[in-house]
């Protein structure tokens, strides 16, 4: 019974370690990619094809820069007290950047509670967590969030993916668990 309670704690610390492996590794020569490429877009002609082709390169390397920092988080072994945050702080906050990056078409119904939605988990954690699960969800074309006093459920059920181990991984270390069920994912706090 005690093995089957420690196999996913240690499958999550081993890709812990796999995720600061893979991040530490495409680091460096992503900042000098980053760096060549400012350096050319210097170079290059105003308004141009090419300055445009340049930008849409760095913009890809920033992207990859934005998940080598999520695996980094991913691989992080939590050190600071716990705080409360708001749920629905966070909720807010990574709708408005998921709106801002996003470049589809996307339906979002929200519903909120009456009173507040306070989590233990420090602001920045939380509203990454729920980012990944929205960037996970978002495939569908329409996400349903409904913000309870201590949870979070998402539909449809995100896929599989690293940023739902990320979010999962945030809501355990703090206190919370992952519930699946059919067409659905919650992260609860337990009150």
């Amino acid at each position: 019974m005690l093995e089957r309670e420690l196999a996913p704690l240690a499958r999550a610390a081993a890709l812990g370690d796999l995720a600061a492996d893979v991040a530490h590794d495409i680091a460096n020569p992503l900042f000098g990619v980053l760096g060549l490429v400012d350096l050319l877009i210097e170079d290059a002609a105003a308004d141009s094809e090419d300055e445009d082709r340049l930008r849409l390169l760095r913009q890809t390397a920033l992207e990859m820069k934005a998940t080598l920092r999520i695996l980094l988080e991913f691989a992080r072994t939590p050190d600071e007290e716990p705080m409360e945050a708001s749920l629905e702080d966070a909720v807010r906050q990574a709708l408005e950047l998921l709106r801002h990056g996003n470049g589809r078409a996307l339906v979002i119904a929200e519903r909120y509670p009456a009173g507040p939605a306070g989590v233990p988990c420090p602001p920045g954690v939380l509203t990454q967590a729920v980012l990944q699960l929205l960037l996970a969800a978002r495939e569908t074309g329409r996400i349903e969030l409904e913000v309870g006093n201590r949870s979070l459920r998402v539909s449809p059920s995100p896929v599989e993916s690293i940023g739902v181990l990320v979010a999962t991984r945030i809501a355990v270390d703090h206190g919370g668990t992952v519930e699946r069920a059919e067409g659905s994912l919650t992260l609860r706090w337990p009150s």
